[in-house]
């Protein structure tokens, strides 16, 4: 079994370098993501939610790559929220909650970007 902090490191060489939309490091999103998570599976699942290489390879649990695979987007084929869809017709526990904290802490990130825009703009 792969510990968390093994996901950690694999998420951590995954996005190194990479920046998001607002020029911070790519990595806290998965790490805010996986934080969330109330189960093992769900913290895993999290920290690796955007990482998508061979994770079978190094050791990761069926239940995790079950919960990623649900959780990986392909906007080409199949439309945002048949995509959400999907994922609450699975059933699949761990792929429902780290869908809602990586919906909550995007909608955190982007009510915080709002907030400095507004504010950079009254100054």
């Amino acid at each position: 079994m792969i510990s968390i902090e093994v996901t950690l490191r694999i998420a951590l060489e995954a996005h190194t370098g990479q920046k998001d939309l607002d020029g911070n490091p790519a990595i806290l999103h998965p790490l805010a993501v996986g934080l969330m998570g109330r189960t093992d599976a769900e913290i895993k699942a999290g920290f690796l939610h955007d990482v998508v290489e061979d994770l079978k390879n190094r050791g990761v649990e069926d239940d995790v790559l079950t919960a990623l695979a649900l959780l990986s987007h392909d906007k080409e084929k199949v439309g945002y929220f048949e995509y959400v869809e999907n994922i609450i017709a699975s059933g699949n526990v761990t792929a429902i909650h780290v869908k809602l904290n990586d919906l909550h802490h995007n909608l955190q990130r982007g009510k915080e970007s709002y907030e400095a825009a507004v504010a950079s703009h009254d100054s």
